[in-house]
């Protein structure tokens, strides 16, 4: 939505797994955590997903997609992690990775109000324009209706993991002015190893 220069909004929802609702008849039971001492020994049924149940994922997807629903949204046929809604004129595009969001639309104002919306539903905390999205450092120049994407964050702490950090950058790591072909691949496990 760069190049229409609509504006990009990013929040993360606040305890999102614990938001998903275990179905009736669905039994999932669970020793009491440590520290908790009334009952302490007792085995304890789930009402709400917790974090580290396997299907707490799905569950919170199936009840935020609920709560999305009920605001006007669609899911996107093309990617169920996409919710559009068309008010008026005007339409809104809500991009979902677990709890980590980007929200963009035709209008500033429609977007502040759907955030208070889908905060109300679900306790958000409100990032601003998009700076960070899953840990991709976003960088927006609006004057030239570009965004670029850069992970240096990410390969300084591999650097740093492998102990490469005080190692000089090369530019290419490969021969220059060679051409591969099809016919210089590894034809036979013995070759591949």
């Amino acid at each position: 939505m760069s190049r229409l220069n609509w504006d990009i909004e990013s929040f993360d929802f606040n305890g999102a797994y614990l938001n998903g609702e275990l179905d009736n008849n669905e039994e999932i039971y669970m020793q009491s955590p440590p520290g908790y001492q009334e009952d302490a020994g007792t085995v304890k049924r789930l009402r709400k997903s917790l974090y580290g149940l396997k299907q707490a994922g799905r569950k919170w997807y199936d009840t935020l997609s609920h709560a999305l629903a009920n605001l006007g949204f669609c899911v996107s046929e093309a990617d169920p992690g996409v919710f559009v809604a068309h008010v008026g004129e005007d339409m809104l595009i809500l991009a979902v990775h677990v709890d980590d969001c980007i929200f963009t639309g035709t209008s500033q104002k429609l977007i502040a109000q759907y955030k208070e919306k889908i905060n109300s539903c679900y306790a958000l905390t409100d990032l601003g324009p998009v700076h960070w999205l899953l840990g991709i450092k976003v960088i927006r120049d609006r004057a030239a209706c570009t965004i670029s994407l850069s992970q240096v964050s990410y390969i300084d702490a591999i650097l740093a993991r492998f102990g490469l950090t005080g190692v000089k950058p090369y530019s290419t790591p490969m021969i220059l002015n060679i051409v591969y072909s099809k016919d210089d691949a590894p034809s036979t496990r013995e070759e591949e190893a």
